[in-house]
């Protein structure tokens, strides 16, 4: 896999982006009768040991229309765009977007789930045309305030 690897399955999930996010859910997949097999992209990840059999991995910008044709995007069902975090919050939001354009034009109807960062792009994510998007700072937020406020801390 990697570099030169063509996925030739359909049916199946994209996912763009490493991070601890993505392998805490690569566990519970694993937990769960999860069947769908999995194409990961990624261009910082180098030799993925932790994957199941169940994940191909492909090395390689996920903006790359290339890209999504070796990883299948035509007979995908569903993509996650994670938020790469290697790059400040705008421009991982920014590729985030990219990365959906670019899915949506080889799939018009792939099932999207994108995760920003800021609150400024939600509104371009949904006419880029998103399914669904996880704003990752604002559940945090709420935490916080509830962790911040809470009568344990109080007293």
């Amino acid at each position: 896999m990697g570099d030169n690897f063509i996925y030739k399955g359909n049916n199946h999930f994209i996912i763009i982006g490493w991070n601890e996010r993505v392998r805490t859910l690569f566990t519970y997949l694993e937990e769960s009768l999860f069947l769908n097999e999995i194409v990961l992209i990624d261009n910082t990840l180098e030799t993925p040991s932790v994957l199941s059999q169940y994940v191909y991995f492909i090395k390689g910008d996920p903006t790359d229309s290339q890209t999504l044709v070796k990883a299948n995007i035509k007979y995908a069902t569903t993509i996650l765009i994670t938020a790469n975090a290697h790059q400040t919050e705008e421009e991982a939001d920014l590729q985030s977007l990219i990365s959906l354009i670019a899915s949506k034009g080889q799939n018009p109807s792939i099932y999207s789930v994108v995760e920003i960062l800021t609150s400024k792009q939600i509104v371009n994510a949904r006419h880029a045309g998103a399914d669904q998007i996880i704003h990752r700072s604002l559940p945090i937020s709420h935490l916080m305030y509830d962790k911040l406020f809470s009568k344990e801390m109080l007293n």
